[in-house]
């Protein structure tokens, strides 16, 4: 299939399709209905180091693959997303180069108006909704924001309020490597970029990362890469590594609001200064939100009081619009404040509060700049039934390393500690 091959059933090109993918700073594949990979992103190529690319789209089928059905148990998981469910798997235990990584996937189809699974999509992102996780992503973000210098894991603990060797063990763990592993590999990516640069030799360009060609990143190169700096350079002068072609996004507003309105996860779109101009049919189903005419063109994400009340949120919104992919962890949305920033509400809806993660990604224009600013939302938890019932469980996944104490629970969702018990008793089994 040509990339600019106009899809009848979506009314949008493959092509546009696909570039919208490639903007996401998370690995995601595209599949056939039956099972066929047509399409990895810049970041999924990256991440799993894939070296051509088109030895596998187009070649390689999920459903032939005996280690995804079997060996991880994903049959039911495959035959269900092909048959046009939106589901999430935590915690796969993925091999990869002789280690053991964790992801968690998310796979939802895009459908044809008479509900005939199109494409589908597949996302490996890590969900942050466990303590232990989010001190890994915090060790993860240090050493990301401190690559450049000597690899220190007592600053790393420090940062992070761990002993050395539970830090070591979680991030393992949940990264699948130990923290100077990652810095290495991060540290060799960096020094590939430097190699890049023809100008520059190539003990200029280890320099330029903070490392010593004499030294032991060279052996950690060769390590990752399977050669040495001087052959990868060679290769870069010769047969550079191949790129998927992929047109620019935002050929029109109509395009990437039809592309948007594909997804059956929320997604908002916002422009340069802020002002909501659309939201697709998932945010109204999911979020029951009904009168769009009091949201688009109305609300701004910028000005909104509750994204600049929290500091993660506000900084993470900041970046996005101004030019950054920014994945901002496991944010709390209660309902009640979210149809206020919408100035809409249900009467009747039993959702207490969504936790999500929120992606945020710079569209950008035909001249290159940044045309829109898009909002993802994967949610990973929602609590929902009776305000006290759904806020207890929330506060019991929050606190879970804690020792068990009614009385702080109770004081915690502001009712007592019999009558909290009471309405426990009162649960369906």
């Amino acid at each position: 299939m040509e990339s600019n091959t106009v899809d009848g059933k979506l009314g949008v090109s493959q092509d546009a399709l696909f570039s919208l993918l490639n903007l996401f700073p998370i690995p995601m594949e595209a599949f056939s209905p039956d099972g066929v990979c047509l399409f990895m992103n810049k970041e999924f190529i990256e991440f799993f180091r894939i070296q051509n690319p088109l030895d596998i789209m187009g070649k390689f089928n999920v459903f032939h693959d005996s280690s995804i059905m079997q060996r991880l148990g994903l049959t039911d998981y495959i035959k269900r997303v092909f048959s046009g469910e939106i589901l999430s798997v935590c915690d796969v235990k993925v091999p990869f180069e002789g280690q053991e990584m964790y992801q968690d996937i998310t796979s939802f189809p895009l459908l044809h108006t008479d509900e005939t699974v199109v494409y589908v999509i597949t996302v490996f992102i890590t969900k942050r909704v466990y303590q232990w996780r989010l001190d890994t992503i915090r060790a993860k973000e240090y050493i990301d924001t401190h690559w450049m210098d000597d690899f220190d894991l007592d600053r790393v603990s420090t940062h992070t309020g761990l002993s050395r060797h539970h830090l070591t063990r979680l991030f393992k763990s949940f990264m699948g490597i130990t923290p100077y592993r990652y810095y290495q590999e991060l540290k060799v990516e960096k020094i590939k970029e430097a190699l890049g640069d023809l100008s520059l030799n190539i003990s200029e360009a280890f320099a330029l990362c903070g490392a010593d060609y004499n030294g032991g990143f060279a052996k950690a190169f060769k390590r990752k890469t399977g050669m040495t700096p001087s052959e990868y350079r060679k290769i870069l002068q010769t047969e550079p590594f191949p790129t998927v072609p992929v047109s620019s996004v935002c050929e029109s507003w109509e395009q990437l609001f039809r592309i948007a309105e594909l997804f059956p996860i929320p997604i908002q779109i916002f422009k340069h200064d802020g002002d909501i101009v659309f939201i697709n049919d998932a945010v109204l189903k999911m979020w029951n939100v009904g009168d769009t005419s009091l949201i688009l063109g109305k609300y701004n994400l910028i000005r909104d009081p509750f994204a600049n009340g929290q500091s993660e949120l506000k900084d993470g919104i900041r970046k996005a619009f101004e030019g950054e992919a920014v994945l901002i962890p496991d944010v709390r949305i209660p309902l009640e404040t979210f149809w206020e920033w919408y100035k809409t509400r249900s009467p009747v809806y039993d959702i207490e509060a969504i936790y999500t993660d929120i992606l945020n990604l710079p569209v950008p224009g035909k001249n290159g700049q940044m045309a829109y600013m898009m909002s993802i939302f994967f949610t990973s938890r929602i609590y929902q039934g009776k305000p006290e019932v759904a806020k207890t469980r929330e506060y019991l996944e929050n606190n879970w390393r804690e020792e068990f104490d009614i009385d702080k629970v109770a004081e915690a969702v502001h009712v007592s500690p019999s009558h909290l018990i009471r309405l426990f008793k009162n649960i369906p089994a």
